[in-house]
């Protein structure tokens, strides 16, 4: 789900927003789009004029080209996509994943937009990466959010959307939003997730979820010698796993994702993280990436090379 342009405070409104809005009832007959790799069911609520109809579907078409820039396939080979008019001041300043039924994304637009502003805005690689893994349910939607979290960033990397330096921060502000978010200090990650609604604690839900996914990455990377990464586990569980008509936990595609590898990688840091107060030191994290930190603004670290590794796909 998307959390505010700046993942700020209009955080609250949108999850708010997402628990009450019913997906409008379609207006017109669903139009297929043939994108780069399958198809997306576009189905529009509002008046488009046919020339932002056909801005809309170029985005859609560049965003689908981007986000195979993960494994090499999307998702699913058919995703529904509905495309809400929205009067705002932003391009995209609602979305969220569609789990009933056939499977997609509602995002809500202002069409007005030029198409530069759709393409680099980040919400569809954040909203389409959710389609990756299962819905691991509310209780761990760490686990989700933090997946498309750490993917927007590397995707609009590999798709150059963002210069490595410019991920790289990114990341990094994210983990400080995080960091920042120190409110409910006697909370478990897996408490704040049962307690969202109250707390409001998204910053650390999504940026701590993210950093477990870059750490995950580098120590697969490291132990692998780079011979498997996250994007290999993605593509493989993608394969044997993702359209199983059954309910998941963040623990069970853990579990899958450590079946996958052959070692104990995944649960083990599930566990650690679904158990800290606060945001695990993400420093450390990055400085093995080599990134290093100063005056707020990554650097290369100065005995390496600051790495694209693992903003880089295999």
């Amino acid at each position: 789900m998307k959390a505010g342009g700046k993942y700020g405070a209009a955080v609250t409104l949108h999850f708010i927003l997402a628990l009450v809005l019913a997906v409008p009832a379609a207006a017109e007959p669903v139009e297929e789009l043939d994108v780069d790799g399958g198809y997306f069911d576009l189905e529009w609520r509002g008046e488009f004029s046919a020339a932002e109809r056909g801005k809309l579907k170029n985005w859609l078409q560049s965003v689908a080209a981007t986000m195979k820039k993960l494994h090499g396939t999307l998702p699913r080979p058919r995703t529904r996509i509905v495309l809400q008019q929205y009067p705002s001041k932003t391009v995209v300043p609602f979305a969220r994943v569609l789990r009933n039924g056939d499977q997609g994304i509602l995002f809500y637009i202002n069409p007005e937009y030029p198409l530069d502003d759709f393409i680099n805005d980040w919400t569809a690689y954040h909203e389409f990466t959710h389609l990756f893994i299962p819905f691991p349910g509310r209780s761990n939607i760490w686990f989700s959010e933090g997946l498309a979290s750490y993917y927007q960033n590397v995707l609009q990397y590999r798709g150059g959307l963002l210069t490595e330096a410019q991920a790289w921060q990114k990341l990094y502000e994210g983990f400080e939003r995080g960091r920042a978010d120190n409110r409910n200090p006697d909370y478990t990650l897996a408490e704040l997730c049962s307690n969202l609604r109250e707390t409001h604690a998204f910053m650390r839900v999504y940026w701590t979820g993210a950093l477990y996914f870059l750490e995950a990455d580098l120590r697969l990377r490291s132990r692998s010698k780079d011979r498997i990464t996250l994007d290999h586990v993605l593509q493989t569980f993608g394969r044997c796993c993702l359209h199983e008509r059954k309910r998941w936990t963040g623990m069970d595609i853990a579990v899958e994702f450590d079946r996958i590898v052959g070692d104990d990688l995944f649960v083990p840091l599930y566990s650690q993280y679904e158990n800290s107060t606060a945001i695990p030191d993400f420093i450390p994290v990055l400085n093995a990436a080599g990134v290093k930190i100063r005056d707020d603004r990554v650097e290369p670290d100065s005995h390496t090379s600051m790495t694209d590794m693992p903003l880089r796909a295999e």
